[in-house]
């Protein structure tokens, strides 16, 4: 029997009995098999891999984590480059700090870190010029990551991005979770610099618009979340095709435990509201649980029984308008 990709995926997930995942041959009873905590982050970035067109059809992902006490690395599809959307407005932030220091860059942190305010990611920009970033980003050894363009406030062209995905701004998961990994450990910043960038990734949202990375964690987890998300919905870009973007880049500290860096990147699903951006939410969600061990936490599942039937906002249910 030839397994097209959905076949395939309900087989790697072992859901043959989920409605939407049944074998030609057979049409067996539903039987819904909660499934043990992955072993290890590859297992889970694995099983997230194969969920995606389940749960988000049409949905292109890219994942990567870092467990920072061990070192652990897990991904899939980390190094294909995703336009960044407002997400790279943290890898602006922290080029901005490593040329000029807090002090200049500190007036424009909180309108950019609350509301992903685009004129004041613009003015930090222009602390050091387009070009500038990009240098950064070499002497890092990023090798998919670049910063082609920014309009708002005025046109801010860079003369050396690599221009990998025409004309918009990009990276990859695996480059931002190196960004975020050398950060943490302070060797990317100065100590000032390091400590300040702390605190203005625990300004952003916790959940809804913005707040994805968040929105299923545990409360404590919650509060202390640093991470920053960028969202191209439909509509806002020339091909809904190309974008319907929903980034998420950040640090997760589990309480009393290990913490972690992770890139959560997808990108041309379906039913970006219903379907996407839930999925991201239960990403990220999947991997606090297995970092955690905490197998009591619920990841838009019961118990760890998921239903791809039923996965996502109802249809009924109106799309979110927060990030209008």
């Amino acid at each position: 029997m030839t397994r097209g990709p959905v076949l395939g995926a309900c087989v790697a997930l072992g859901l043959l009995a989920v409605p939407g995942c049944v074998a030609r041959e057979a049409r067996p009873e539903p039987v819904k098999v909660a499934p043990a905590l992955p072993a290890t982050l590859q297992e889970a970035v694995a099983r997230l891999a194969a969920e995606a067109p389940l749960l988000s059809p049409g949905t292109d992902v890219a994942i990567a984590v870092r467990n920072l006490r061990t070192g652990e690395y897990a991904g899939v599809a980390d190094e294909v480059p995703h336009v960044s959307a407002s997400a790279a407005k943290v890898l602006w932030v922290a080029a901005a700090l490593a040329r000029v220091g807090t002090d200049k860059v500190a007036p424009h942190a909180g309108p950019i870190f609350r509301t992903s305010d685009n004129e004041a990611s613009g003015e930090v920009i222009d602390l050091i010029g387009p070009d500038a970033v990009n240098d950064w980003y070499r002497e890092l050894g990023l090798r998919h990551t670049a910063l082609t363009r920014w309009r708002y406030g005025k046109p801010r062209q860079a003369t050396n991005s690599p221009r990998e995905m025409g004309g918009d701004n990009y990276f990859t998961a695996r480059d931002v979770v190196e960004v975020l990994s050398r950060w943490d450990r302070g060797e990317l910043l100065g100590g000032a610099e390091t400590e300040a960038l702390r605190q203005w990734m625990t300004l952003t949202p916790r959940t809804g618009c913005g707040g994805w990375m968040g929105a299923l964690l545990p409360e404590p987890a919650r509060v202390t979340l640093m991470h920053k998300a960028g969202w191209l919905p439909p509509g806002c870009c020339s091909d809904d095709a190309v974008y319907n973007t929903l980034t998420e880049v950040g640090v997760v500290q589990v309480p009393g435990g290990d913490r972690y860096a992770v890139a959560l990147l997808a990108r041309r699903g379906g039913d970006y509201w219903r379907r996407q951006a839930p999925f991201i939410e239960r990403a990220s969600c999947v991997l606090y649980r297995t970092v955690s061990r905490d197998a009591t936490l619920s990841c838009h599942d019961v118990a760890g029984v998921l239903e791809p039937a039923s996965f996502g906002l109802p249809e009924s249910a109106p799309v979110p308008k927060d990030c209008d």
